[in-house]
């Protein structure tokens, strides 16, 4: 069996591989956002890095309702606390509330009763920003399903979870201005690295070939170009003109993400990665910016860019968007 193949990056690519270390600062922040006042948001993830940064953000600075969908309970609700803290002493607003939803994206069957927990406390969703990930996790790791665990975590339970959503959320897109109903897809800029069309699916979970260094970034690399597909394939399938759908590389960052790295490449990170706080504008700029369009990718930290160019025909979204209908029907 032949490795993945994976396209020569364009003049373009190579910008946007360059952005991230010198990226510049954040121009859309908190000034700039809408007060989202009756309004539901969804972090997955939002107890730690990025997600823990875009919930503080958003409890200090407008008056949205905010949900963590994460997996660990104990230390879900210790990152409460601890945002509860940091928003009243940044943002000067005290006893600030949010709330928590268990749910293991790494296992299909805990999915459905946590948007059933959700859906009975509920009765509309606005944004959701699917931010929780896994990167280069030790060879062999698998979901509880027996997928590869960035595939697994990072595209099909993401995939189930806005499936699961989704008629909730549309419905509460048809009472919404356009653009204000929303999902991000939090993506990487790995998506360059990927295999030739975003996916290996002679191997898509890498049980037949012997894992190398450079094969550990694209396994990681067609986790991320899935989410680019995702949000570019998701207004396509929906059609609900009121909802911006678009992916994101929340920049380089210092975040619990990079845990399974290599002590060279922890040193190396310390001289080159950004503020967690600063990957949150990206994904708040996805979420809020009135510049934002439907389908868009964007890079560091709320600059618009674009998706390699063979992750965004139809019939590659097709394909994926077929596959991960077929794997998730038993969950839904």
């Amino acid at each position: 069996m032949s490795y993945p193949k994976v396209p020569y990056k364009s003049l373009a690519d190579w910008c946007q591989l360059f952005h991230g270390f010198w990226p510049g600062k954040p121009k859309f922040k908190e000034d700039k956002y809408p007060s989202l006042e009756g309004k539901v948001v969804i972090v997955t993830g939002g107890n730690t890095g990025v997600g823990f940064e875009s919930v503080k953000s958003l409890a200090g600075s407008t008056k949205a309702k905010i949900y963590i969908f994460s997996r660990n309970k104990e230390k879900t609700l210790a990152a409460i606390k601890q945002i509860q803290l940091e928003v009243a002493k940044e943002y000067n607003v005290a006893n600030r509330e949010i709330h928590f939803i268990q749910l293991d994206l790494s296992d299909l069957t805990s999915i459905k009763p946590a948007v059933e927990e959700f859906l009975s406390k509920e009765s509309r969703v606005d944004i959701i920003i699917n931010n929780a990930g896994v990167m280069t996790p030790p060879v062999g790791s698998k979901t509880k399903q027996g997928y590869e665990l960035q595939w697994g975590t990072n595209v099909i339970g993401h995939h189930l979870l806005q499936r699961l959503l989704d008629p909730l959320f549309i419905e509460t897109s048809k009472t919404n201005p356009p653009g204000l109903s929303r999902i991000v897809w939090v993506a990487s800029t790995a998506q360059l690295l990927a295999p030739e069309g975003g996916v290996y699916w002679e191997d898509v979970n890498y049980e037949k070939l012997k894992v190398t260094k450079n094969v550990e970034y694209i396994i990681y690399g067609q986790s991320k170009a899935g989410n680019v597909i995702q949000a570019r394939t998701w207004s396509r399938k929906h059609g609900n003109p009121n909802v911006i759908s678009s992916s994101i590389c929340p920049g380089y960052l210092d975040t619990d993400l990079q845990r399974h790295v290599s002590t060279i490449e922890m040193k190396i990170g310390g001289w080159l990665l950004h503020p967690r706080r600063y990957g949150a504008y990206t994904e708040l700029y996805a979420a809020l910016s009135p510049d934002v369009k439907d389908g868009q990718h964007s890079i560091s930290f709320g600059v618009p860019s674009h998706a390699r160019k063979d992750l965004t025909s139809d019939a590659v979204g097709d394909r994926l968007w077929d596959y991960l209908q077929k794997e998730t029907d038993p969950y839904v």
